[in-house]
């Protein structure tokens, strides 16, 4: 199951607001928001969903507290209509 921080990690990589990310994982905005603020104990119907929204455009969620996005993911940036191609730098590769 995903972390809270990594849920606004996420959002934040691919800058998404909580309405975008509540559309796509088919949750209320309000449960995101309250599983982003750790209001309560996080719950699979929540976390499941989000997790399943991000992944499909290239967030990998990593051990601890990571996220990144994936080598050649495409993603649309925020609620803008430009698509965005990310591609993996040698000096990524090398690390």
């Amino acid at each position: 199951m995903i972390s809270a921080a990594q849920c606004r990690s996420a959002r934040a990589l691919l800058g998404w607001s909580v309405a975008k990310l509540a559309s796509a994982a088919s949750v209320s905005a309000s449960a995101i928001d309250d599983f982003e603020a750790e209001r309560r104990a996080p719950v699979a119907a929540v976390a499941g969903p989000i997790r399943r929204a991000f992944e499909p455009v290239g967030v990998a969620f990593l051990p601890g507290e990571d996220v990144r996005l994936r080598s050649g993911a495409l993603f649309e940036l925020g609620g803008d209509s430009a698509r965005i191609h990310a591609r993996q730098t040698r000096r990524s590769r090398a690390a």
